[in-house]
């Protein structure tokens, strides 16, 4: 189950009104799917029966019938896995235990959300690359000098720079047959995007680390490797997504 619950959450910020209507509905009670009809279930969530055909096209599945089995057999082998969020009473051991459930949890989501052409696409173009530049604002920059510093430890020239004017500097050089990787779980970070806009225009080509939601980042990027988290902190600051990140760069590094 926690497949499609995966696709469900991460699918729902692309989708328009009547389709994320649908997905939110499932997501909530997926088992809504088993006992209703094509019509019933546009009725349910205020669409129209082609709203919920498109919605399941976008699963992945050839029609309402194909999905509505899937979300069966899934419902009968396995339970939904649920993170639990950080609470003020929780002693420190309790934090542990939240951690490390939120990280496993993370890096098993962003398994699921794999797509292996898009990871055999990003191989192929790091290990062509004339060179390897890294782009992340905030604590995504951190990220950024750790992966360069591996990189660079097999030969290859680039640049993690955490300053953004340096940024833009480093994107306005680079020429077809470089690589630009950028980190940025929203996809909105100005700097990042701006970087991205003229790596864009200088030919390079561009890796997008992120969220699968609607993002100025995407509509620039050439190969996108989404990442899952849940959030279980204070503040929204979602620690979870750099151990995902640092698996899809280490994955990308051994491949090399």
């Amino acid at each position: 189950m926690n497949e499609l619950i995966v696709k469900l959450r991460f699918l729902i910020p692309t989708l328009p009104r009547a389709e994320r209507a649908v997905a939110q509905a499932l997501l909530e009670k997926p088992e809504l799917i088993c006992f209703m009809t094509l019509a019933e279930l546009a009725r349910e969530t205020d669409s129209s029966d082609a709203s919920v055909i498109r919605f399941c096209r976008k699963m992945g599945y050839s029609g309402f019938t194909d999905m509505k089995r899937a979300f069966a057999n899934a419902l009968n082998d396995s339970n939904i896995t649920t993170v639990e969020e950080i609470r003020k009473e929780d002693s420190v051991l309790d934090n542990l235990h939240k951690v490390y459930k939120s990280n496993m949890q993370s890096l098993s989501d962003t398994i699921l959300l794999a797509d292996a052409d898009a990871y055999e696409a990003a191989a192929q173009a790091l290990l062509a690359a004339k060179s390897i530049h890294f782009f992340g604002a905030g604590d995504s920059a951190a990220i950024c000098q750790l992966f360069y510093f591996k990189f660079h430890r097999l030969g290859i020239p680039g640049s993690a720079q955490q300053d953004a004017v340096m940024q833009l500097i480093e994107a306005s050089n680079l020429k077809p047959g470089d690589v630009a990787v950028a980190i940025s779980y929203e996809g909105k970070s100005r700097t990042v995007v701006n970087a991205m806009r003229i790596a864009k225009e200088r030919g390079a080509t561009i890796i997008c680390i992120t969220k699968m939601s609607k993002s100025p980042l995407l509509k620039l990027s050439d190969i996108n490797l989404f990442i899952a988290t849940s959030d279980v902190t204070v503040g929204r600051d979602i620690v979870a997504r750099r151990m995902a990140e640092q698996m899809i760069i280490d994955t990308l590094y051994l491949t090399l």
